[in-house]
Formats: C-alpha cells, structure tokens, sequence
C-alpha cells in the first residue's frame, strides 16, 4: 500500500518567500499533500497547482490563534512553516502548544530569531566568536557615531537595527546625508554599518540537523533588485562554504539559514543573517538543495540517506499573473 501522504501548511503565500517554499514541497521526494494559507484570495500561492487553500486571519488578530489550531486538528497538518516575521514571533511564543498536539513548527529557536532579527548583536556576536563581519554601531547618540567614523572612511550604509527586508536603508557617502538621516528618524531605529567595497553580492543556503550530524550549504551569487534576489549563478566554493558553516555553529542555528555576505580582498564577511528558509529556496531545489525537503526528511529520521545531488548553473526570474475572471 502506498504511504499515505504527509500533510504540511506553508503560511504567508502571497509572498515571494511563501510561493518559493510551496514550489520545493511541490518537487519534495516525499507524497505531500501541501495546504496553504494567506489573509485572502488574491494570495498568489493560492493558484499554484495541486495545493489546498486557506484564508486564515491577521497574525495579530485575537481569532488567528483558534482558527489556525482548528485547521491543522482537522486536516492532520503534521508540519508548518511560518514565512514572514509575525509568524515567526507567534511560534515563538506558541510553538510548544502545536508540537504538543503533535506539530512540528519549522521555524528557528526563539534565541536564534531574536539573535539574527538584531543587526547589531547579530555583528556583534559574530565578530566575538572569531567570524568576520563588519563594523557596526548604534546611533543612539552622536559620540557613537563619532566613534564610528574614526575607525571608517565613507561610504558607510545605514539601515534598521530590526528586521529582514532591505526597507529603510542607505549607502551614506558624507556627514552632512548621515546626520540628516539619523535626524529624521528616532535615534534607536539605525544601525551604521562598514561598507564592504566590492560589487558582487552572495547569499547561501545554510542546513544543519539538529544532532548537526549534517551539514550542508548552496552558494549564490546574486544580483539584486525589486528587494530579492533577481538572477544570479549556483557555484560551489569550499572555503566559502566552511566560511558560512561557522556562521551557523556560531550562533547554534538548526535547520536553514540564509547567510548573506561580500568577500573583500579574498575574506568572506557576513553582513546579514536570516534565520529561515529564504525566497531563493526554490532555485536552490532546482540545483539540488531542496531544504523544505530535507527538513521533513529530518523529522521522520530519514536524513542521514538523503543523497544531496547538487548541481552548478545560472537562474533569472519574471514576472507570472493569475486572472480571476468575474462570472
């Protein structure tokens, strides 16, 4: 008899991150059956092929609690994987609760995301574990920044001390643009951050296990526009690739990271950790590295035989509509 198949629920999938979970479960070695939800119907990840949608509240809203527990007790979820920030907040807080009902909640440990989510103790942290990021400083007040600009030479970037998206931040080219932009906004909101002068940018896909018996990275350097990653080429590098393991052991990450950094005068450093699946996690399954696969591997204690196959090569992205015609 066939193995009846295993009921996950990607979250979020009107966004780019969400739909890009979805297509690596669509191409899982595993019989899945993917259920998906946003806060309404024109969510993009509702009309790709072969999912079960549904329509779950604001994250914040009180009903979000009681309705998302009704949907995966009636329909057998057995994994989620929450997408954007508030999702990742709300397992933070609630994991227990679903694991307990049997639910494994794919998401980072509470540490880790609050670790990752602060782009100062973020760097911080790296550059005390011995791993190369660069400087970065608060600009609560004006000796902070004083103290910055004597150990950098501008360009210098700014952007804010929390979150993951690229909103908010600035290439900082004299004095005069740094203090009028920290003026405009509250003092705590930015961090300053050395500028890593080389044009070419990188991201990598980070899977350790649990047991971190297994440990194993994509590279891709990458060309970015419209807030992600546009086109770019899949190459393999192994200095690079242990440069971005000893991101992950030195802040304990289980499962996948993404690790973004720059490599200047031939040393690799990390400007940015994100402590999740990524809206490249489609082009990495596409060249064999498929984390939403491994992971579910990993929960039924399988991992140890999968066989990675990856493969080198170059990917683009465009633009795709869904019509709703009116009846």
């Amino acid at each position: 008899m066939a193995d009846l198949p295993l009921n996950v629920l990607v979250l979020a999938v009107g966004s780019p991150l969400g739909q890009s979970i979805v297509k690596a479960l669509q191409a899982s070695r595993l019989p899945l059956r993917i259920h998906v939800a946003d806060v309404g119907d024109l969510a993009a990840g509702f009309y790709l092929p072969g999912v079960h949608p549904v329509i779950l509240p604001l994250v914040k809203d009180p009903a979000y609690f009681g309705q998302l527990d009704a949907y995966v007790r009636e329909h057998g979820v057995r994994a989620v994987f929450p997408v954007i920030a508030p999702e990742h907040e709300f397992f933070s807080r609630h994991a227990d609760h679903f694991r307990g009902a049997g639910v494994e909640v794919l998401s980072c440990s509470p540490e880790v995301y609050r670790l990752c989510n602060d782009k100062y103790e973020s760097m911080m942290h790296l550059r005390r574990m011995g791993v190369d990021a660069p400087d970065t400083t608060l600009c609560r007040d004006d000796e902070e920044v004083e103290r910055f600009l004597a150990r950098n030479a501008f360009p210098v970037f700014v952007k804010p001390r929390a979150g993951a998206s690229n909103a908010d931040t600035f290439k900082i080219r004299d004095r005069d643009q740094l203090f009028g932009i920290l003026g405009a906004f509250p003092r705590e909101y930015f961090v300053a951050q050395a500028f890593l002068d080389d044009p070419r940018d990188f991201t990598a896909g980070v899977y350790v296990s649990r047991d971190r018996s297994f440990k194993e990275t994509l590279m891709i350097e990458r060309e970015l526009k419209f807030g992600l990653s546009y086109r770019g080429r899949i190459f393999e590098d192994e200095a690079l690739s242990g440069f971005c393991l000893r991101v992950a052991d030195a802040i304990s990450s289980h499962y996948s990271i993404n690790v973004q950094f720059k490599v200047v005068e031939g040393r690799p450093y990390a400007y940015e950790i994100n402590p999740r699946l990524s809206s490249t996690t489609s082009v990495r399954a596409h060249f064999g590295f498929n984390e939403p696969d491994m992971i579910l591997h990993e929960l039924q204690g399988s991992l140890g035989a999968y066989g990675l196959a990856k493969r080198c090569g170059r990917f683009t992205r465009f633009w795709q509509e869904h019509y709703l015609e009116d009846r």
